[in-house]
C-alpha cells in the first residue's frame, strides 16, 4: 500500500505542476494578445490548430494584417507542452498574406494562418458595411 500512496503523490504533484505551467502559459497568450490589438493600424486575427487527439504539436497564430493583406505583425506559438512561447516570425513582416500563405509549412501552422486570416477578412468586411 505505501507504494501506492507514494505513486499518488507524484501524480498529484505533477498534475499540480501542470496546472500551474498551464496557467503562465495562458498568462503569457493574453499578455502578446492585449500587446499586439492595441496597435493603432491593421487587424487582428486570431488562428489555432490542435493536433488530432490531443498528441500532436498545437499551433496559435497572432496575425496583424492591412486592408491589402500586407502583414504588419506575426506571432506564432507552436509546441507540444505548456512550455510553448510565442515567438515574432519578422521574415514574414512587410510580405503579402496570399505569398506566405504557399510558403509556409506544415499542415498545423497553415490552418492557423488561413484561420486567422479570414477572421482579418470578417472584419474587414464588417468595416466596408458588405
Amino acid at each position: 500500500m505505501a507504494n501506492y500512496a507514494g505513486l499518488i503523490i507524484l501524480l498529484v504533484l505533477c498534475w499540480g505542476i501542470q496546472i500551474g505551467m498551464s496557467y503562465f502559459q495562458h498568462k503569457n497568450y493574453h499578455h502578446m494578445l492585449n500587446q499586439i490589438k492595441h496597435r493603432s493600424d491593421g487587424y487582428l486575427g486570431v488562428g489555432v490548430a490542435k493536433a488530432k487527439f490531443k498528441m500532436g504539436k498545437g499551433v496559435i497564430s497572432l496575425l496583424v494584417a492591412d486592408e491589402h493583406g500586407t502583414i504588419l505583425d506575426y506571432r506564432e506559438m507552436s509546441g507540444y507542452t505548456v512550455f510553448a512561447r510565442f515567438k515574432q516570425k519578422e521574415r514574414l513582416i512587410g510580405k503579402n498574406v496570399n505569398e506566405t500563405m504557399t510558403a509556409l509549412k506544415g499542415k498545423q501552422r497553415i490552418r492557423a494562418f488561413q484561420q486567422a486570416f479570414d477572421l482579418i477578412n470578417q472584419e474587414i468586411m464588417k468595416a466596408e458595411g458588405i
